[in-house]
């Protein structure tokens, strides 16, 4: 799967972070909202350091996965990268 771009919220920011990703499977993230996966798994592309450790620091994380503007928290990985999203 092509990396994708996902917005990234940490502790309550009003802006997001933009970042690239790779999401794990082969389907695409559906259009319709309510199709959207219970969680999701993938990894970061080309992560900054800085952003890397602002994401393992925060307290609170969101990302936005596509247009649907459907919420995920996710926890994650900075040794791997990784990171794992559950709908809220």
């Amino acid at each position: 799967m092509a990396p994708q771009s996902i917005s990234v919220y940490l502790n309550n920011a009003l802006k997001p972070t933009p970042e690239l990703v790779e999401l794990d499977g082969e389907a695409t993230l559906p259009d319709v909202i309510r199709d959207m996966p219970e969680e999701v798994t993938g990894h970061f592309v080309a992560l900054d350091p800085t952003v890397a450790h602002d994401i393992a620091a925060a307290w609170k994380r969101v990302m936005i996965l596509n247009a649907t503007h459907v919420l995920y928290t996710f926890t994650y990985d900075p040794a791997a990268e990784r990171f794992s999203a559950h709908k809220r």
